[in-house]
């Protein structure tokens, strides 16, 4: 009888981004797809280097070439989700000025993310709740938006870690249930809470997501251009 692992189903971002790479960056992309799906699984505690290295079609020895160890793994591995989670809601909203549909836009581009990958859906869910450094860097990318929105006098709050962690609160459990619901309306409630915790009335953050989900009807589409880890 086998004790291989069942495959685990992985996407194929950053293996897409390398493929005019070298073998040793290829080899580097693949164990990031395969070990964000089996943390995604798993949940980062519960996943081993074996496993990771397994579901890869890798030796233990391979790698160990590439990481020394789980930890460095984790840290890459966030640090390659997180930067290029910011980074492309970053570009998708570029030409937008107001603070608060920003902020808006921002959120629900994020969640809608996770939604469109579920294996990277349910490991930002995980990573914003046990890695710190995966936090830092998804705190910078709100802190921009919403500092906009307090320098055009949209946004009445002080700009604080507690403000941004109850933010991402926000953006953490609505991805875990948009996930299990599949409910294409949980992206703009959160929008909509995020909005009302930062000062503005109810019918105002209404009036806001309402125009961003007409931005986002008027063609806006995720690039589909993979990005290098």
């Amino acid at each position: 009888m086998s004790t291989h692992s069942p495959r685990t189903k992985k996407s194929r971002h950053f293996q897409d981004a390398s493929q005019d790479d070298t073998k040793r960056l290829r080899t580097r992309a693949l164990i990031l797809d395969t070990a964000i799906a089996v943390m995604a699984k798993n949940g980062i505690e519960r996943t081993s280097v074996m496993e990771v290295a397994e579901q890869a079609g890798l030796s233990n020895g391979s790698f160990y070439y590439h990481f020394r160890n789980k930890t460095e793994l984790v840290e890459a591995v966030a640090g390659a989700v997180a930067a290029a989670l910011v980074r492309e809601v970053d570009e998708a909203i570029s030409g937008i000025e107001q603070g608060t549909e920003r902020v808006a836009l921002a959120t629900m581009l994020f969640i809608e993310r996770g939604l469109q990958d579920p294996t990277w859906g349910r490991l930002i869910v995980h990573a914003l709740s046990d890695l710190g450094e995966f936090r830092e860097q998804i705190f910078a990318g709100i802190r921009k938006d919403v500092g906009i929105g307090i320098r055009q006098g949209y946004f009445k709050t002080v700009d604080s870690p507690a403000l941004y962690a109850m933010l991402l609160a926000i953006v953490s459990a609505a991805m875990r249930e948009a996930l299990v619901k599949r409910d294409d309306s949980i992206p703009a409630m959160a929008a909509q809470a995020i909005l009302r915790v930062l000062g503005i009335d109810i019918v105002a953050a209404e009036t806001v997501v309402t125009n961003a989900k007409k931005t986002l009807r008027k063609g806006h589409v995720w690039s589909q251009r993979p990005q290098r880890a």
